[in-house]
């Protein structure tokens, strides 16, 4: 809590330790289990799977925002004790939060494989996800786990999304927006899981990467300048997973699927939603479904903010029950340890709209009211 505000965050994340995969994999699987090669929790990795590297951040990229040189001085201790869950509270306590959505670093980019064998992935999600319950552990009232699904087989990604909620007590699982073998999420393939994630009452939470690994995506013309690449990853792939998924019918067809878009700002949220009901209304061959695209949003879609300005002119456009709030931490571009401080210092939020956006529109959308 933070002057006088209960806080949930949307999308806080780990930093994985180097021997998760070693240590969690089953035993017929640890022989392909992903190898960390290169980690110093300050860069990012590189991953090893199935005897290949996975395309990514070059190792050695020393660049600003992308390995925490900003925030080398608040985060050191936490580094010092490898991230551990302690640690992850202690972060919280500073920043102010009461409770968080947990999201990977690492696990953002290790299936983006488009040909992986289908059963490796679904070993690879059943290991992190089974660290990530054993993380929770050290206060489960805090510490939500959000579960890595393996997209390869939609059969697959049902049965582990029911094991992650119904045994392992997570609230939510992710994806990248950047959907697999070219498919958009509005195909019939996807349609099992979007049932799946109703009938549990979990979100599926979109979030980009500035590494895309093998699969294609948005930031693929500015090739290894992952400045750029971050600057147009997160919002741009969120915005097209957000057509793709409400113009593509996905909410008229799962009434009671919740879908967030996070890490991405939100200050085009009302241009796109604009854009999309002008395109359905004038369109020959509209596909959203019976209501317009802002009304799927209002109903069961979520998008994070965090230090904006444009947030008081998104608030007058689209209203306040559908924003978030998340920190980033412990990520060079978050504002850890003031990014609460900072929402709370955005002038023309009212303090009605503040405690929307910290607690209880998260809540809902994780179900944690």
């Amino acid at each position: 809590m933070k002057s006088g505000f209960k806080i949930l965050d949307s999308d806080m994340h780990l930093r994985e330790p180097a021997d998760l995969w070693d240590k969690y994999m089953e035993p017929e699987w640890r022989e392909r289990a992903p190898k960390i090669l290169s980690s110093t929790a300050r860069s990012s990795a590189m991953v090893l799977i199935d005897g290949k590297i996975l395309q990514g951040y070059m190792p050695a990229y020393r660049g600003g925002i992308f390995d925490a040189t900003r925030i080398d001085k608040e985060i050191a201790d936490f580094r010092a004790h490898g991230f551990d869950a302690k640690t992850q509270l202690q972060a919280m306590d500073r920043e102010g939060l009461d409770v968080a959505a947990l999201y990977p670093s690492i696990g953002l980019g290790i299936m983006m494989r488009e040909e992986m064998d289908p059963r490796l992935a679904a070993a690879i999600a059943r290991a992190y996800n089974n660290w990530l319950h054993d993380f929770c552990q050290t206060d489960p009232k805090r510490l939500k786990g959000v579960a890595m699904l393996p997209l390869h087989d939609p059969a697959a990604a049902v049965k582990e999304a029911e094991r992650a909620v119904a045994k392992l007590g997570f609230i939510g699982v992710f994806a990248r927006p950047e959907p697999l073998r070219n498919l958009p999420w509005h195909s019939r393939y996807f349609d099992t899981l979007w049932s799946a994630l109703e009938q549990l009452g979990v979100p599926i939470g979109f979030h980009s990467a500035t590494a895309a690994g093998e699969v294609p995506q948005i930031g693929d013309r500015f090739g290894d300048n992952l400045l750029l690449r971050h600057v147009v990853s997160h919002p741009m792939e969120n915005m097209m997973a957000l057509v793709d998924m409400i113009g593509g019918g996905v909410c008229d067809r799962h009434p009671k699927l919740k879908v967030a878009f996070l890490e991405c700002y939100c200050g085009w949220v009302s241009f796109l939603l604009h854009r999309l009901d002008n395109a359905m209304r004038k369109g020959r061959f509209p596909t959203a479904g019976a209501l317009k695209p802002s009304e799927y949003f209002r109903r069961q879609c979520w998008i994070s903010t965090e230090h904006e300005k444009e947030l008081p002119m998104i608030i007058d456009l689209i209203g306040d029950d559908n924003i978030v709030f998340s920190t980033d931490y412990p990520h060079g571009d978050s504002d850890f340890p003031e990014g609460v401080a900072e929402f709370l210092e955005l002038a023309g939020v009212s303090d009605q709209s503040r405690r929307k956006i910290l607690w209880d529109n998260c809540a809902r959308l994780y179900n944690l009211m």
